[in-house]
């Protein structure tokens, strides 16, 4: 009998489990989003992506309702911005020791994760006719690993930029913040603070303008962790491209719209439910959008569509 118990609560677990990465869109209401203001004008801006790193992985486990058959290639990358007033990476890409900032995650994840170098960012910077003091800033969408890794070869170079909110995140989660507080022992980084005083943009409460003609904007994306940032670039050409870290890990995240499935959220979202709403407004935001492009960081699918350093587009 104890048996037959222990086999039903098992078949149940397993049950209850599997349901996790079934497909499951989230509810979008048929109230109109707030649109963006209109795209300025401004010449000299670009972007570009540097693919530094990879690891296979499969669609199920970065979307709830994605396949268990389909591969899916997570990125970590940097993205160059370009600006006649700064040059900034947003996140740092991988670092020349990547492998061992790999071994600072959870064991979990390290299993599961099988990565390939393909270039560290400083390396790339470099074949690309870019030295890396040129840069003004490293803008951090958050301060994961994968996120971080590529400061290791530039902390001494460039300063670091992320929220307020973000920076206690990183002092304070014992895991998700261990390479952070790591690399900020070796080096002490040049660490700077976003303030985004400049009040709502859209959709959003409030935002930062960076270069202040409005072809940067730095908006709040708190969910995946607590000062999590998101990053809109207007180009002269009237295409935008909206850096959302890791709200989504895959394209789909916003297009369905859909969250990650349990267990992976279970491991890496601070707040699930304000990712549940973020994935929503930025939904609605790309339907009132068409010349819109949302880049999760991860999705190398969406950066395949991207020009790749040294090619910028503007």
């Amino acid at each position: 009998m104890k048996t037959r118990v222990v086999l039903l609560a098992l078949v149940a677990l397993i049950a209850a489990l599997g349901w996790t990465f079934v497909k499951r869109p989230l509810a979008v209401s048929d109230t109109p989003g707030v649109p963006m203001p209109p795209v300025p004008n401004v010449k000299g801006v670009s972007v570009s992506v540097i693919p530094t790193a990879e690891v296979a992985a499969l669609e199920a486990f970065n979307v709830r309702g994605g396949s268990f058959t389909t591969g899916f290639t997570s990125a970590v990358a940097a993205f160059l911005v370009e600006h006649p007033k700064g040059k900034v990476l947003i996140d740092a890409g991988a670092a020349r020791e990547i492998d061992a900032h790999l071994k600072t995650i959870p064991l979990l994840m390290q299993v599961v994760s099988k990565l390939t170098l393909l270039q560290p960012t400083v390396d790339a910077l470099n074949a690309g006719g870019l030295e890396p003091r040129r840069l003004s800033a490293i803008w951090l969408t958050h301060s994961h690993w994968d996120h971080i890794s590529g400061l290791a070869d530039l902390r001494d170079q460039v300063p670091v930029w992320l929220t307020e909110e973000e920076l206690e995140y990183a002092w304070q989660a014992e895991e998700e913040g261990k390479l952070f507080r790591e690399l900020q022992a070796q080096a002490k980084l040049q660490i700077r603070k976003h303030q985004l005083t400049d009040g709502r943009y859209g959709p959003f409460p409030w935002s930062k303008d960076y270069f202040g003609d409005g072809s940067v904007v730095l908006l709040p994306l708190a969910g995946h962790t607590p000062g999590s940032l998101g990053i809109l670039v207007n180009l002269a050409s009237g295409k935008r491209y909206l850096f959302i870290g890791d709200t989504a890990w895959a394209r789909e995240g916003v297009d369905w719209p859909a969250e990650k499935p349990f267990v992976s959220r279970n491991m890496v979202d601070d707040d699930a439910q304000l990712v549940r709403d973020q994935l929503v407004l930025l939904h609605k935001l790309q339907k009132m959008h068409p010349e819109l492009v949302i880049v999760p960081a991860h999705d190398a699918r969406v950066h395949a569509q991207m020009a790749q350093f040294p090619d910028r587009e503007k």
